[in-house]
């Protein structure tokens, strides 16, 4: 049960991120109402997914060592927690000014950055995670091979 959740969550935040790859191509070539709707419909889902991803990393905290493991799981919580909350931040920013003013998310130019803040978010998150693997794997061999 648990491997099929995990393998639906990947799907759907691959299927979500060629969605948003469609979506700029519409944006940037077409640039219709469609293309526009899409990028800022899809992009909230696909932070729901990451973030889904970010919680299930950040209650795999290792307890083999007190400082270590704690150290570890510190890293990770503030480099996700730093970059989810900036990427929020911008997004709800983009949304706030397109209440007040009309048309911002209609603009091509924001939504690359946008794209951009997006995969960027998107790098760091599995960065983190594959630092917290990484250490966490020297850990786990520093430990076994001190008691051998």
């Amino acid at each position: 049960m648990q491997k099929s959740k995990i393998l639906i969550r990947n799907i759907g935040i691959v299927l979500l991120n060629i969605f948003i790859v469609v979506s700029l191509v519409l944006v940037l070539f077409q640039k219709n109402d469609y293309g526009y709707n899409l990028y800022w419909v899809i992009t909230p889902f696909l932070m729901v997914l990451v973030l889904m991803v970010i919680g299930r990393w950040s209650v795999r905290g290792l307890n083999v060592d007190r400082e270590e493991s704690k150290v570890i799981q510190r890293s990770f919580d503030d480099t996700t927690t730093i970059s989810t909350v900036i990427f929020g931040i911008i997004y709800l920013t983009i949304q706030f000014i397109d209440y007040v003013k009309k048309g911002l998310t209609n603009n091509s130019i924001i939504i690359i950055i946008f794209f951009v803040v997006m995969i960027t978010y998107e790098l760091i998150t599995y960065l983190a995670i594959y630092v917290a693997k990484r250490d966490t794997a020297r850990l786990l061999e520093k430990t076994y091979n001190k008691k051998k």
